[in-house]
């Protein structure tokens, strides 16, 4: 009798066992969903590989994985089935699923940023491993057009770089270009602000007339300092994925910091002027 107990009680002493296994593998399984990123914002940057307007996707190689990201609307798909091995980056939502949705109110841009993942606005580290934040900020400058599509613009800069940016409907101002998009090869006057994840979108696009002529070789950056101004006089300035360093003339209009380039401390949100004379920058003014 006393056996006959023993073994009853081992069997309920299993069952509980198996019960509480089943519980933590559960658990274990909710922890995994969680972590899948439902519902966060990232960037994907890879070259695009196929393009499906019958299911509205864009399939991008990543490191030699395929993503494929849904929800293109018919001017981005038409933007981009063109340009397949090219590298592009998506700002797209990753669904309970692991699937991918392009967030609302981006669009694809051609660039050149490594390939990678990235969550929320980190696309990099700097040199010490810590993570490279894009910082918010903008971008003004009269350049001519490179290339252009209903959803991206490239423009050359006075720097002798290109600017890529996204063009959105309803968020790009061309009201000056009777909401035309401009030509390539056309002299425009540029507004650019930075998107979340660091590249840039238009916000206004505008003729450049004779009168703008004067300001052709002249950029403003606004965006923060990632160090403060040493003896060195140099500025170091992160504008959106841009890392920027100039260094500050002694003619330089710095009435903001009572003429004294060392009162620019690290991460101070600044307006920078820089005039460039063929590779050689000189800064204009910083203020606040």
């Amino acid at each position: 009798m006393t056996q006959h107990k023993l073994l009853h009680l081992r069997g309920i002493l299993t069952c509980i066992a198996g019960l509480v296994l089943m519980m933590l593998l559960i658990s274990a399984c909710a922890g995994v969903t969680g972590t899948s990123g439902s519902g966060n914002s990232v960037s994907i940057t890879g070259t695009v590989q196929s393009v499906d307007t019958a299911n509205d996707t864009v399939t991008l190689s990543v490191q030699g994985q395929a993503l494929t990201i849904k929800g293109l609307n018919a001017t981005q798909l038409s933007a981009i089935q063109s340009q397949v091995g090219k590298v592009y980056t998506i700002t797209a939502t990753q669904n309970s699923d692991g699937s991918y949705t392009i967030t609302t109110g981006t669009t694809p841009i051609n660039d050149d940023n490594t390939q990678g993942v990235s969550q929320g606005i980190v696309t990099a580290t700097t040199d010490d491993g810590t993570p490279d934040v894009n910082e918010p900020g903008s971008i003004a400058f009269i350049g001519k057009v490179q290339s252009v599509t209903n959803s991206s613009l490239v423009v050359a800069m006075p720097s002798g770089q290109n600017l890529s940016m996204s063009i959105v409907n309803g968020q790009t101002d061309m009201k000056d270009l009777n909401g035309s998009l401009p030509s390539v090869g056309q002299l425009i006057k540029v507004e650019a602000s930075t998107n979340t994840n660091g590249t840039f979108m238009a916000t206004r696009l505008s003729v450049a007339d004779s009168g703008d002529l004067q300001d052709q070789n002249l950029v403003k950056y606004q965006g923060l300092t990632t160090s403060a101004v040493g003896t060195d006089h140099i500025l170091h300035l992160k504008v959106g994925n841009q890392s920027l360093t100039f260094t500050i003339s002694s003619s330089a209009d710095l009435g903001d910091f009572n003429n004294n380039a060392q009162s620019i401390t690290s991460n101070q949100s600044v307006k920078v002027e820089v005039l460039y004379q063929g590779s050689t920058s000189i800064v204009q003014k910083v203020s606040n």
